[in-house]
């Protein structure tokens, strides 16, 4: 597990844009894609439990508000994946005439999926800036990482050394 925690950027990057790419357009695909979406979703949490288990003090951030935002998201999108064949919205045809009552399921659950992911965004930016700070006594700025984690994949380069760096320090070396 602490291999698969400490996963250098350049396999990182090709685990989320090249192999999501390759899933087909079948039923077979979306199951593809829920259960990869799943792995992903697990190795996050896991990944920033164990830098919020790093933080010393009391951090201002919370892991359970960071971790249901992640699995509700997944949720939300497994369910429209797998029981919907998808959807889409645009201004080019009347939506609640196509979706219904659906609509006001659609729009809600993006709302708060989306507030998951900045939630999310915040609470990694945030770990790797404190510990960053705590750990090696080095500033970075918080805005900084914020964008290159917006700006994925591209701040994935950026980010995923400094989080091994952070993750191959030992509880115990800590203390």
């Amino acid at each position: 597990m602490n291999k698969l925690l400490r996963i250098p950027s350049w396999l990182l990057f090709i685990l989320l844009l090249v192999v999501p790419a390759t899933f087909s357009n079948n039923e077979m695909g979306e199951y593809f894609q829920v259960t990869f979406g799943l792995i992903m979703v697990a190795w996050m949490i896991k990944v920033n439990e164990e830098m919020f288990l790093r933080i010393k003090g009391k951090p201002s951030i919370k892991f359970n508000l960071f971790a249901f935002g992640l699995i509700f998201a997944f949720c939300y999108f497994s369910a429209i994946i797998l029981l919907t064949d998808g959807y889409s919205i645009s201004t080019e045809k009347d939506n609640y005439a196509e979706y219904g009552w659906l609509i006001y399921i659609y729009i809600p659950g993006h709302l708060i999926s989306f507030a998951g992911y900045l939630y999310g965004l915040h609470f990694t930016a945030y770990s790797i800036h404190i510990l960053e700070e705590q750990l090696f006594d080095k500033r970075i700025d918080y805005s900084k990482l914020l964008a290159a984690l917006f700006f994925f994949p591209i701040g994935l380069w950026w980010t995923q050394p400094k989080i091994n760096r952070i993750l191959r320090i030992d509880l115990e070396e800590e203390t």
